[in-house]
């Protein structure tokens, strides 16, 4: 019997749970559903690694959200800044170049800025992109070869849509502040979502009016492509790419590298000859000569080849823009293209024909009136029908 009790007590003891000591203050040491779960994920090697991978997932979807197409070209691009943002940061970078500037800005009613106004204006007619602000028809008229001595300027043109941008970069009634800054060493000009700016120095370039509109025409395009939100939106992506490298422990400047030349420098390039199709396009629809557009950067080319005398050019990789030998080539690859739209277009015929008569009534005016009144032979009627081609 007591041999029975034994072995119970024995069987009782080993199937009873043991009492466990546990330290004061310590952790439970039987935590609930979920808990630990957190000390078990950072406790593995990985877990960067799965950080990572996660981070990168949401990038890739909020990359693909943010693709759009640019109209006019059909490429495909990220933007992920509004229209609003980028009309306030062009707002901004008009603050920044009156401020910069100031001093130095045509007055509204010079000459020159009033024929700056009336190209633009022309321009944003033909593809119902905006009005001048300000902007009255200038009673000074210019004659050919308008600015190639830099005091002297030229008239020829007027003024159908290029492929629509959101309202608050350009619309029909989108306001357009347009300023000369008497600059001669800056030969360049900008725009931004509601703004032109013109210095001076590249007025040279342009030569006459025909010039002037292909340089315009070209900044507008940049506007009209959203190339700025575009710029700002890659911003974005090297940011993110810095933070991820960097928190692996893997960037040693390659984040930075990488961004220069296989994101910035190559999409500076791509928005560059975008920008002169589009300016293309919108030069043609109002009216211009298409042909003034490769001839603009063939000059800008031999000025750029005189300044680079002596000296190292660099290849087209390591630049923003393209070489002005490739940007002619292909501008002109695509001319067929744009006088097609100058034919298409009826106030192009209507233009062209009033020129026309122009021409031929000052010809017969000097062949008859003033000629033998002034003793002058006719080889004159010559070079006038040369400076209105």
């Amino acid at each position: 019997m007591s041999s029975q009790r034994i072995s119970m007590s024995r069987k009782v003891a080993e199937t009873s749970p043991r009492p466990r000591y546990v330290r004061f203050s310590s952790p439970n040491p039987n935590p609930g559903p979920g808990r630990g779960n957190g000390r078990k994920f950072f406790g593995d090697r990985a877990w960067p690694m799965k950080v990572g991978a996660g981070l990168a997932g949401v990038g890739v979807i909020c990359y693909v959200s943010c693709l759009e197409q640019v109209p006019e070209t059909g490429r495909w691009r990220f933007i992920s800044i509004s229209p609003k943002a980028e009309v306030q940061v062009g707002q901004f970078a008009l603050q920044q170049t009156l401020a910069q500037f100031q001093g130095r800005i045509l007055p509204d009613e010079h000459p020159v800025t009033m024929h700056v106004k009336r190209v633009v204006q022309t321009v944003l007619d033909a593809s119902h992109l905006g009005v001048v602000r300000g902007y009255s028809q200038p009673h000074q008229q210019f004659s050919s070869n308008d600015f190639a001595d830099d005091d002297t300027w030229s008239s020829s043109s007027s003024s159908s849509s290029i492929k629509s941008s959101p309202a608050a970069i350009a619309s029909a009634g989108k306001e357009w502040t347009v300023i000369v800054v008497d600059e001669r060493k800056i030969v360049n000009a900008a725009a931004t979502p509601g703004a032109v700016i013109v210095f001076t120095g590249i007025l040279p370039i342009c030569k006459d009016e025909q010039g002037l509109a292909a340089v315009l025409s070209h900044e507008i395009g940049h506007v009209v492509a959203r190339h700025a939100a575009e710029r700002l939106s890659s911003q974005t992506i090297a940011t993110a790419l810095t933070l991820f490298l960097s928190a692996l422990g893997l960037d040693f400047g390659i984040s930075a590298l990488l961004n220069k030349f296989l994101l910035e420098l190559p999409n500076s390039r791509l928005q560059e000859r975008e920008a002169d199709l589009i300016g293309l396009r919108l030069m043609s629809k109002a009216c211009y000569d298409p042909k003034a557009s490769p001839a603009m950067f063939a000059r800008l080319g031999q000025l750029q080849s005189q300044a680079s005398r002596g000296g190292f050019s660099s290849p087209e990789f390591f630049n923003t823009h393209p070489s002005s030998e490739s940007r002619v080539r292909e501008i002109e690859s695509h001319l067929g293209e744009a006088y097609a739209l100058i034919a298409a277009n009826p106030a192009c015929a209507e233009l062209q024909e009033r020129v026309q008569a122009f021409k031929e009534s000052a010809r017969l005016k000097d062949a008859f009136d003033l000629g033998p009144r002034l003793g002058r032979n006719h080889d004159h009627i010559h070079d006038e029908e040369e400076v209105w081609r």
